[in-house]
């Protein structure tokens, strides 16, 4: 189960969260401590965290792709800054070419998703403060 909640900016304690040498410039990785998936993205030579879980569909960030310090969504290609954790781009949603060959059961399937979809709204993540100890990166939570 991922918990959700609001982090104030001094609260929380420091966990050990991966090490340096795991995550070379331009790399990112997920983990899970005390129940929130933490997506660590090294942005050339700096650490950055934020929340792993997509603020459109909550999708895992980590299974995407980072250009810089933006990240982009797997799902639906909404992306964010690493660094701040605001959203700078929006999810594609009309995305559905090709529907008229798929079978009439399909196309009103993704019609019907595509309705459900549309009105949800993309939040700015959450992002964590990082700190480095030698090897250690660790992440606030």
């Amino acid at each position: 189960m991922v918990r959700v909640r609001q982090i104030m900016k001094d609260e929380g304690e420091f966990l050990d969260a991966a090490k340096v040498s795991d995550l070379e410039k331009g790399a990112m990785r997920s983990v899970e401590l005390k129940g929130i998936y933490v997506l660590i993205a090294n942005v050339d030579g700096r650490f950055c965290a934020l929340d792993d879980r997509c603020g459109h569909m909550n999708a895992l960030l980590s299974m995407g792709t980072l250009n810089g310090k933006i990240v982009t969504c797997p799902f639906h290609y909404a992306q964010f800054d690493v660094t701040t954790g605001q959203k700078v781009k929006d999810p594609v949603t009309e995305s559905f070419k090709g529907m008229d060959k798929l079978p009439e059961e399909m196309q009103k399937f993704l019609i019907f998703a595509k309705k459900l979809v549309d009105p949800v709204k993309t939040y700015d993540m959450q992002t964590h403060e990082v700190r480095v100890e030698g090897n250690k990166i660790l992440v606030r939570i």
